[in-house]
This record gives C-alpha cells, sequence and structure tokens, in this order.
C-alpha cells in the first residue's frame, strides 16, 4: 500500500463523536460499540488511523481521507468538495419509522456516496425515501459470537420477561412499539410477565423531534408529565404494575428468564437487530415478531415466532406447556446456530469485512 489514508466515520448521532463510537460505556447494551471496536483494531495493526468524523483535520492532501456515515447526513456535501476526502459509505442503522427524515435525506445523498447500504432493499424503503435507490446489503453486526456460558448455563430462571425503554415511533406505519404495550398488558393481568427498561414511570417518548428546539421540547414533556396524572394511560398503568426498573446488565437479566418478548420496532424485510441474539447468547428463548423473513435468516427452531398465535392467549398456553426439555432444545437449537456458518453475515468480523472491502473498491489499494 503506496498511498497514505485515514479512515474518519461519522456515528449514528453526536452521543458518538471524539472517538466515543470505539469506546462507548453507555447504558445501551452489553459491549454495543463492540463491532466498532473491531473495525478499529484491523485499521491499527495496519498503522492507518480511524477516528469520528469531528476529528477530520485540515485539508491535506498528502493524506487521503476516506468518509463514511453509520447516520449522520450533515457533513457530507462539505466534505464532497475536498480533494483529499473519498466520500465512500452511507449505513442507514435506524429504521425508518424512527428516523424518517434520515430516508428522505437518502434521496440526497445518493448523489454523493458511492454506496448506501441498508439491513432492507430499495423496495421495501421507496415509500420512505420517496423513490427507488440502489441499496447494498448488510446485516447488523453482533457484539458477540458465541454464548456466554455463565449466563446461559443458568437454570434457577422465572418465566418470561421484556426489556425495551418507553418510545413511541415517529411514525405509526406497521409500528411495533404500541404492540410491545399490549402485549404487556396482557401478561401483567395474571403476573406472567417482568418489564425492564427506561423511563417507564414517565409518559412515553416520541421519537423523530430531534430538530425541534429543546425548550419546546421540555415544555411539551413537562405537560405530558401533568397530563398522565390526571389522564392517566391504561397501557402505562399496566406497565407500571410489573415494572422492575433499568437494567445495570442486559446479559444478566436476560439470563434470569426461559422466555423474552422480543419485538422489533417495526415490521420491514431484513430488519432483524440485536435483540433476538441477545436472547441466544443468554440462552433466553426470544417470542419474535419483526422481520418477515425470519425464518430465512435464523431457524425456525431456535425461537418462536409470534405470528404461529392468534393471540396473547393462545401464546402463554402455548408456553406454558413447554417442558424443561422443550426449552433446552430450543436453547441448544440457538447455540448450534451461533456456531454454524449461517450466523456469520451477522458478525463483527463480517462487518469490518464489509467496510474494509468497501474502502480498498474506493480508494484503489489493496489492505489485506
Amino acid at each position: 500500500m503506496n498511498k497514505k489514508i485515514a479512515v474518519y466515520i461519522d456515528p449514528p448521532s453526536h452521543h458518538f463523536l471524539n472517538d466515543r463510537l470505539f469506546s462507548y460505556s453507555g447504558q445501551l447494551g452489553d459491549d454495543l460499540m463492540a463491532p466498532y471496536v473491531t473495525l478499529q483494531d484491523f485499521f491499527n495493526k495496519k498503522n492507518i488511523p480511524i477516528h469520528t468524523a469531528d476529528l477530520i483535520p485540515d485539508e491535506n492532501n498528502d493524506e487521503i481521507k476516506i468518509y463514511l456515515s453509520l447516520g449522520i447526513l450533515d457533513n457530507y456535501q462539505k466534505l464532497s468538495k475536498r480533494p483529499d476526502v473519498i466520500v465512500s459509505s452511507f449505513f442507514a442503522m435506524e429504521c425508518p419509522i424512527v428516523d424518517p427524515r434520515q430516508y428522505k435525506r437518502m434521496r440526497d445523498a445518493q448523489h454523493y456516496f458511492k454506496h448506501m447500504f441498508s439491513w432492507s432493499d430499495s423496495d421495501s424503503l421507496q415509500r420512505f425515501i420517496g423513490e427507488k435507490i440502489n441499496i447494498e446489503t448488510f446485516c447488523w453486526p453482533q457484539s458477540y459470537d458465541a454464548v456466554h456460558e455463565k449466563h446461559w448455563s443458568r437454570t434457577d430462571r422465572k418465566f418470561l420477561m421484556m426489556m425495551n425503554s418507553n418510545k413511541l415511533p415517529a411514525i405509526y406505519w406497521q409500528e411495533l412499539y404500541t404492540e410491545r404495550m399490549r402485549a404487556v398488558q396482557y401478561f401483567s393481568q395474571s403476573n406472567d410477565i417482568d418489564l425492564y427498561g427506561r423511563e417507564w414511570n414517565l409518559p412515553s417518548i416520541q421519537l423523530g423531534q430531534g430538530h425541534i428546539p429543546y425548550t419546546f421540547r421540555k415544555i411539551k414533556r413537562d405537560i405530558q408529565i401533568l397530563w398522565q396524572k390526571v389522564f392517566p394511560n391504561p397501557l402505562l398503568v399496566a406497565a407500571r404494575k410489573v415494572y422492575k426498573g433499568a437494567a445495570d446488565s442486559k446479559s444478566e437479566v436476560l439470563s434470569e428468564y426461559n422466555f423474552a418478548l422480543c419485538f422489533e420496532n417495526m415490521i420491514i424485510k431484513g430488519w432483524v437487530t440485536e435483540k433476538i441474539f441477545d436472547c441466544f447468547f443468554t440462552g433466553t428463548i426470544p417470542i419474535y415478531l419483526g422481520s418477515p423473513d425470519i425464518s430465512e435468516r435464523i431457524p425456525e427452531n431456535c425461537f418462536i415466532d409470534m405470528r404461529s398465535f392468534n393471540g396473547y392467549e393462545e401464546l402463554l398456553s402455548h408456553l406454558k406447556s413447554l417442558t424443561t426439555d422443550d426449552i433446552q432444545r430450543y436453547r441448544e437449537n440457538a447455540k448450534n446456530f451461533l456456531a454454524s456458518p449461517a450466523f456469520q453475515p451477522y458478525s463483527k468480523e463480517t462487518f469490518a469485512e464489509l467496510i474494509v472491502k468497501t474502502i480498498e473498491k474506493d480508494a484503489n489499494i489493496f489492505l489485506r
């Protein structure tokens, strides 16, 4: 490699700037940044600088700067004018009902980035982007590639749990935020579920409002808190009956249960996030609802498909009927899946390799 290059990445949000993308330790999940640490390790071994994009230096033609974005779309136009920058790839990491403005902006961004990556395809995303664009697919990278043996081996388990923050989508289309609430409401009647996550003691947070000035958002929030004291939401009242607070460790809490409600944020092709895998890592059986093509990605004998039941009463009856041997089979099947080639598209190493190959192509260099 004769060319001197450096890699600069705009993270999913400003919380991960100043290189926190590679070291963030906030309460977002266990080792959530592991895929980006893996990417950083690869480039460090090649003596290639890699940083978040806020640290990109002033124009310097002695070094080619490869620019990628994992969600932020505020900088690519300015950087595209620099002769020392290659605007390489955009990765849509969030789903469209959470951040619809991002998908609208992808229509313009496609003319600047050499690659537009998504976990779904152009047909599925067209209604959000406004037109068909050239989409290359990737799988959501997982932080681990095997079970957490200490957690997986645990036998003193309770029945059912759910772990999600108390949020509502920006767009109510094929969304599963409110379906989670209805599920909790049903199971709370018989006290058959424990709920974990953030802010279930407060009104639900409406997503997609980051563009609204903070002062107005705070006023709205204060009004919501007062309103719910007078007119409480029945779904939130039910949730608070079984609310156990936020979890210090997702893996630790998951391992305390045999089953977990594992509903994605929305129903759309390809949207398979860490939720189902987090269950596999801890030996918890996921009750899954989300990507319509889930059985093409993960064997059906690894999880319980919510679509197989007419409602929560039927689901509850099925869960209560499962024997210890039945439960263990699900767990073993998931463990075997993680060790199989079928899991590899979701590994952090595969994600890092995809980015490396893309940079090689765009900069006309060989890095491996």
